[in-house]
């Protein structure tokens, strides 16, 4: 008989991508078993804290979104596809959960929905002490939160005081983005960027 040798070589772009249809709201939520690229003109956002108005703090991630990382998508309405990254991102304080199968949940939780045109996470209704989170999709556990922001009937999201984070690659190398989302190698005019998760000003 004759002995194969194959050797396995993993491509550095597998086609594996993921499509999230954002709809007239202009809001979405995600959940992936992979690390992927931001679509341009889109903005994802961790949600990092609770003020003392119960409104949402919302951290931009730029980049990369790590794997099973719930986050909000915002974009007009549309098809946006995530692709498979190679490259390695991670992410602190984020209080957002999901699945990536349908799953049902035991825990109380909130839910992304437009509640008399105010866009949020309200309660979901629990069906036999369940609640289904379809594949791929994000929520806020209630255990995420204090027992006195869970009486709070909804949490809506606070721009006032949103941080914007880059999540850096694990190489360390300089990440540089303009407020477009857009990296680039180099600073060549005055403006506003995100050097390594820090605003910078330049004139």
């Amino acid at each position: 008989y004759v002995d194969f040798l194959f050797e396995v070589v993993e491509p550095e772009n597998p086609g594996i991508y993921h499509t999230l249809s954002v709809t007239d709201n202009g809001w979405a939520t995600l959940y992936l078993g992979f690390n992927s690229r931001i679509p341009e003109n889109v903005e994802v956002y961790a949600v990092t804290d609770v003020n003392e108005n119960n409104w949402l703090n919302l951290t931009q991630v730029t980049g990369v979104l790590p794997a099973n990382t719930g986050v909000l998508v915002k974009a007009a309405e549309g098809n946006y596809d995530f692709a498979y990254t190679t490259e390695s991102a991670t992410l602190e304080g984020n209080k957002l959960s999901g699945a990536l199968f349908d799953k049902n949940v035991e825990e109380d939780a909130y839910v992304l929905a437009n509640v008399d045109g105010n866009i949020g996470f309200y309660p979901v209704e629990k069906l036999g002490g369940v609640f289904l989170c379809y594949a791929n999709r994000a929520y806020l556990p209630a255990s995420a939160l204090t027992a006195e922001q869970q009486n709070s009937v909804g949490f809506r999201f606070d721009f006032a005081t949103t941080a914007i984070e880059e999540v850096k690659g694990e190489n360390g190398a300089e990440a540089i983005y303009d407020l477009q989302g857009r990296r680039i190698d180099e600073i060549t005019e005055p403006g506003i960027y995100i050097v390594n998760g820090v605003k910078v000003l330049v004139k």
